[in-house]
């Protein structure tokens, strides 16, 4: 009884994350709703107790501290026009350009935002902003708007920081992985990974590329003039990537470092007055903070039911294979983050690996964690994100669509990311 109550609840809230169905007219279930709707399912049947709130509470507090630091600088930056201003220069600089030059300029920009904030910054960030960029360069192409897009999904790979993804955050805390030996690591892995990604989809996507050619802009070109507080709040943001290093360096933790640039954004944003505290307070998303403190809580409540145990024993069964076990657990992860969501999958395998065989495992479980969501829509709360906001923007991609390419860019870039792990882990 108890298994299928935890197993309902994992589906409950992984379903309504994804559909997002409404309530009534004005109100809709949002991720968040959903990991409530499940805590609160499992805690009803007495598969949470008041010591596993507690012990998540103590995980979890630094991670999404983090996050939301994080959030508060990246919204004071686009607040003042900044990534505006550097789409306007991608886009002046593309008239000029072939259509595989933007289109590699585009991906490094979006490995590149994912990297330095996270997957799910870059997102909401660029989806919008590369798709208006395509339409207008390339109008009458809706295949190479679609292309463009995809990199904006595909690019945000292996998590090179601990900061680039939210769940790594968590999963590297809880298993004692520091920012510098989780970054010697893995910005080799997301390195070769986002290689392979970039050369699959430049091969998927090579007749559209060649047969592009920019339009002629519709009217003069204006130059925008720089905000009020825009080279201050940039500033802010390369010093908090700057000092990540260093701090972990020196022993101190990361999320000092976000809460000290979070400050320093707020104090630019109410001098420049760049927009009202209370609305500075609304870059953070509570929704998907309460994602992911909901779904930790879901995974506690399947590790009452033995779930947790499984997979450990599937994973000890190649304890002494090491190239066996971890292409066990990347495997196991990626399929599993394909089906039920990597938030709840990486959190499972937090909990199932044994931290005596060292990094790797773990690590490895991340690497399928990642790239996993490329296999299926539901795999991430970054892919739910990114599928609703091209169908804001007119843009459908159909579930079929998204399975060919997400195939033809995950094997290689899976296969690579855990080979380049074994190499040098």
């Amino acid at each position: 009884m108890d298994q299928a109550v935890a197993y309902s609840a994992l589906a409950a809230t992984v379903g309504l994350a994804v559909t997002r169905p409404r309530f009534t007219q004005r109100v809709r279930c949002t991720p968040g709703l959903a990991g409530l709707i499940g805590v609160c399912a499992l805690a009803c049947a007495r598969l949470l107790t008041p010591r596993m709130v507690v012990e998540a509470a103590r995980v979890q507090w630094r991670p999404l501290l983090t996050l939301a630091s994080i959030m508060i600088i990246t919204g004071v930056v686009r607040e003042v026009g900044a990534f505006d201003r550097l789409a306007a220069r991608i886009e002046r600089a593309a008239r000029t350009r072939s259509a595989a030059a933007v289109f590699t300029q585009v991906f490094a920009l979006g490995a590149a935002t994912a990297a330095l904030l996270n997957n799910d910054a870059a997102i909401l960030i660029l989806t919008p902003l590369v798709v208006a960029l395509a339409r207008r360069l390339y109008p009458g192409r809706p295949r190479l708007t679609v292309a463009f897009a995809f990199t904006v999904f595909l690019a945000a790979g292996v998590a090179p920081l601990i900061v680039s993804n939210p769940m790594n955050m968590i999963v590297a805390t809880y298993a004692g992985l520091a920012f510098n030996s989780y970054a010697v690591i893995m910005a080799p892995v997301s390195l070769v990974a986002a290689v392979l990604t970039y050369g699959v989809l430049r091969w998927l996507y090579r007749g559209e590329l060649a047969a592009a050619r920019p339009a002629p802009p519709p009217g003069p070109v204006t130059r925008e003039h720089r905000r009020s507080g825009e080279r201050a709040a940039v500033l802010v943001m390369a010093s908090v990537f700057v000092a990540y290093p260093i701090a972990a360096a020196l022993g101190i933790e990361i999320w000092t470092v976000a809460v000290a640039g979070a400050v320093a954004s707020l104090a630019v944003c109410r001098v420049h007055r760049i927009a009202p505290l209370r609305k500075a307070a609304t870059y953070v998303s509570g929704d998907i903070l309460l994602f992911l403190a909901g779904m930790f809580l879901v995974v506690q409540g399947l590790q009452s039911v033995g779930v947790a145990a499984r997979l450990h024993a599937l994973y000890s069964a190649f304890a002494g294979d090491g190239a066996g076990q971890l292409a066990a657990i990347g495997v196991t992860s990626a399929l599993g983050s394909a089906v039920i969501d990597n938030h709840p999958m990486a959190l499972l395998n937090m909990l199932a690996i044994d931290r005596a065989h060292g990094a790797r495992p773990v690590l490895a479980a991340l690497i399928g964690a990642d790239l996993g969501p490329r296999l299926l829509p539901i795999g991430s709360l970054a892919g739910l994100l990114w599928m609703d906001l091209l169908r804001r923007s007119g843009v459908e991609i159909s579930v079929s669509r998204f399975v060919r390419v997400g195939v033809c860019v995950f094997v290689p870039a899976f296969v690579a990311s855990l080979g380049v792990l074994w190499l040098i882990g």
